[in-house]
């Protein structure tokens, strides 16, 4: 296997110090911050806190199974973007094939990787904000805790989203020495050592694995990312096509409720309609019922207008 170029080795070193190391500086100040013995009450106290995050979608559903385990199981672990747990020591000349580790019962800060713990950190505790915030590069004269930590994350996005596995000399040890002199206030002597130690020791076949393993993790990532940007747009016409579908819904409501409205007013109309025809009925039947009548008396009048003198009445002048 050819050996790495220079560009490549910036690329895993600062790779192996952003996953390896920094993560366990990382973990001891939160740690101080969070006691283990008391991780798991802080937890249950917090719950309504937590939960609400998780519905903001602040945490995923991986990172709550680690906060609360269900059955008393944690049910996912946290990898990095180069396969290796986060919380794991290694040596930069060895790569861990498999990793063996007892599953317990409550939370433990070991499953944690740095995003969880700086949620926690600034969700749970009183802490003073970097001045740029914790998703941003603070100056380099500003040297808290919080700094640091937000340096670390804002290197890890950096890595995250690099385009290529290479990265030049000059990135590299501005980044490294941002990175090493965090991880020296936050862990102590014995992480900086690492750090000096993992800067220039020599990469051999085994680092170049896991240079191989970078590669393939970013092209997953990139396969991943264009998966999420697929259903991106599909739900983006999902829901274009649901408001279309609510827009029709409501005019077809809209529409229903004027169509209702009329229709009561038709039977409204037609039910006067009835009432004036059953009343013109009646009275048609009396205009009947008068013509009947009115023709019966003119019948009589005809009669008598025929013979002018009634018979009983001629009968009577002709005795006299």
């Amino acid at each position: 296997m050819a050996p790495l170029l220079e560009e490549e080795e910036n690329y895993v070193r600062l790779a192996l110090l952003l996953k390896g190391v920094s993560p366990r500086a990382v973990r001891t100040y939160f740690d101080r911050e969070f006691p283990p013995t008391h991780l798991p009450s802080t937890l249950n106290t917090n719950y309504n806190t937590l939960y609400d995050l998780k519905l903001k979608r602040v945490l995923n559903q991986a990172q709550w199974n680690l906060l609360f385990p269900r059955n008393g199981v944690p049910v996912s672990i946290i990898f990095d973007v180069i396969g290796v747990l986060d919380y794991i020591t290694f040596d930069v000349i060895s790569v861990l094939d498999s990793i063996t580790f007892d599953l317990i019962g409550v939370p433990v800060s070991t499953t944690f990787d740095v995003t969880l713990m700086i949620c926690l950190i600034r969700n749970l505790k009183s802490v003073t904000q970097p001045i740029n915030g914790f998703d941003r590069l603070p100056p380099s004269l500003e040297t808290t805790p919080e700094a640091d930590i937000a340096r670390i994350k804002w290197y890890r996005n950096i890595l995250a989203h690099h385009d290529s596995n290479n990265m030049a000399t000059a990135d590299f040890n501005t980044a490294w020495s941002s990175i090493s002199i965090a991880v020296r206030r936050l862990g102590g002597h014995a992480m900086n050592q690492e750090c000096q130690e993992l800067k220039v020791k020599i990469l051999d076949q085994s680092n170049q694995e896991i240079m191989l393993e970078i590669k393939r993790s970013q092209e997953k990532i990139k396969e991943l990312r264009q998966t999420v940007d697929i259903l991106g747009t599909e739900h983006t016409e999902v829901t274009g096509n649901l408001r279309k579908l609510q827009d029709s819904h409501s005019n077809l409501q809209t529409e229903h409720s004027e169509v209702t409205k009329n229709l009561r007013k038709l039977q409204d109309s037609h039910s006067t309609l009835q009432t004036k025809h059953t009343e013109v009925t009646g009275n048609l039947w009396k205009l009947q019922d008068s013509h009947s009548t009115l023709k019966r008396e003119h019948m009589e009048v005809t009669e008598l207008l025929k013979d002018p003198i009634p018979w009983n009445i001629r009968g009577i002048l002709y005795l006299y």
